[in-house]
């Protein structure tokens, strides 16, 4: 495993985690003042929109387009390379402030299509929600072109760290949230304030790297970049359907579904944010610099090693949250307004979530070894298949068994996913014998982990004290294990983290 992979996963997995506590501290507020009420579901549907705008066009496309073609034109010339980031921005402005206009203008149709199960006060709640939001889509959006920027850099320490920003910028509008007449439109407006200050530090950041803003249109430029970012939208925005689709559901199955599973996913998506992304993340452009003639083998040894590094992560990771599950939320949320009750459906909900966590990480990884090839066809096929089978199960399952099909329907979409990309990736690829290896052990030290977990849990039970105790414990074993089964992972995150490379 090479050490600038595991240092820059390191990096950028410690920017992320700064930036999820901050959330989880939001999201405690959030169970603290609005607990499961209509408020806080109409505010999770409206800043819900914008969020499946940025990862179609942001997160998603933007990054699979922008990272591989600007590390081509890196080659040649910063210059070259920083006039076509100077043309993407431009062509970010239109697109994504047509977007935000449009919505803003029929806020009422959009909440009535993605929240339709709500009474008449919850929509309009939704819709003037809307109305504030929506220009988040212009300011992240620019963000992820400046994130692209510094990342194919490698910095990513900054463009990892700057959501923090809007999550402490959003505690601010729920402890001020008593000043307004609809107390939801306080942390509605901080939302987009720290939006505005999350764009500012990427953009600081990026300049102070040598980039800097050249106003032009090249054409060419747009085209190169253009066929990529519309091929590459496609499958982040089949993905995006499944979110839709879980959100339409949940409005019909009663106040506080929607809420219960908002808080439900922060505690799923936290390791595969700070762990799954952080890799691929890392991946995507060490891998787009692997693609030539006669690279074959490095690009293997580069994505098994994203894969390794991944395991060592999530793995335990997942068999933690569902053996301390009831207890983790017990200690983040269960306050205030945030009742035993909500306790018990939110823990149930992120069971369900959480199944499908290794598999959303490894499909994170694997999809954008194709992107970095430039080829995103298989992703896109592989995405309208997971989006079929998630809506399908949705119906079936939601309709049926409640909120927990919702979260079943998700897991297994990613399961599904997740096995044909690696049939068809790996069969290409190949594989590594000594990766294979050591992702075994990291799966004994695993079950080792969690085994211990189990005792603690069945021994102290799931109070908030006893379940650190046990949390705590897990986890130095899980260390010792790693390192009894001859696995140098927790010795080189430690070593380039003080800054030695080994």
């Amino acid at each position: 495993m090479t050490a600038s992979t595991v240092r820059s996963t390191a990096l950028f997995a410690i920017a992320t985690l700064l930036s999820r506590i901050t959330g989880l501290v939001r999201d405690s507020l959030f169970a603290s003042y609005f607990g499961t009420s209509a408020q806080y579901d109409a505010y999770l549907v409206a800043i819900m929109i914008p969020f499946f705008l940025r990862k179609i066009f942001a997160d998603g496309a933007m990054t699979m387009a922008f990272v591989p073609v600007f590390n081509e034109k890196l080659k040649s010339s910063r210059e070259r390379a920083f006039m076509f980031a100077s043309t993407v921005l431009i062509f970010v402005v239109i697109v994504s402030g047509a977007i935000s206009a449009a919505g803003s203008l029929f806020s009422d149709g959009v909440a009535s299509a993605f929240a339709g199960g709500f009474d008449q006060s919850a929509l309009e709640l939704t819709s003037q929600l809307i109305r504030i939001s929506f220009p988040f889509i212009v300011l992240v959006s620019l963000w992820a072109v400046y994130c692209g920027v510094l990342n194919s850099l490698d910095a990513f320490f900054i463009a990892a760290v700057s959501p923090m920003f809007i999550n402490l910028s959003t505690i601010a509008g729920i402890l001020l949230s008593g000043r307004f007449s609809i107390p939801i439109v306080g942390p509605t407006i901080g939302f987009l304030v720290g939006g505005v200050i999350q764009l500012g530090v990427v953009a600081l950041s990026a300049r102070s790297k040598g980039f800097v803003f050249k106003p032009g249109y090249n054409k060419s430029d747009v085209r190169d970049f253009l066929l990529l970012f519309l091929f590459s939208a496609i499958s982040p925005a089949i993905n995006e359907i499944n979110s839709f689709v879980d959100i339409r559901v949940s409005t019909e199955l009663g106040r506080g579904a929607v809420s219960s599973l908002g808080y439900a996913q922060r505690l799923y998506q936290l390791p595969l944010g700070v762990f799954a992304i952080a890799v691929a993340t890392v991946a995507l452009p060490k891998l787009s610099k692997l693609t030539g003639e006669g690279s074959k083998e490095k690009f293997r040894s580069s994505l098994w090693d994203a894969l390794t590094v991944l395991a060592f992560l999530i793995i335990p990771s997942t068999l933690g949250l569902l053996v301390l599950g009831e207890g983790i939320v017990r200690i983040l949320f269960e306050r205030g307004s945030f009742t035993p009750e909500d306790t018990a459906l939110t823990t149930t909900l992120l069971y369900g979530y959480t199944l499908g966590l290794p598999f959303y990480g490894s499909y994170g990884v694997l999809s954008r070894a194709y992107y970095a090839r430039k080829s995103p066809r298989t992703p896109t096929i592989i995405s309208a298949i997971m989006v079929g089978v998630n809506v399908v199960l949705d119906i079936l399952l939601g309709f049926t068994i409640g909120p927990l099909g919702v979260a079943l329907a998700t897991s297994i979409a990613g399961i599904v996913g997740t096995v044909i990309v690696s049939a068809a990736l790996l069969r290409w690829t190949g594989y590594e014998k000594a990766k294979v290896t050591a992702m075994l052990k990291i799966i004994v030290a695993s079950l080792v982990m969690s085994g211990l977990m189990l005792f603690g849990k069945a021994v102290f039970g799931t109070g908030s004290i006893s379940t650190l105790i046990t949390l705590t414990a897990g986890t130095a074993v899980y260390f010792l294990f790693i390192r009894i089964l001859g696995l140098g992972n927790l010795m080189k995150f430690k070593n380039l983290l003080r800054g030695r490379e080994s």
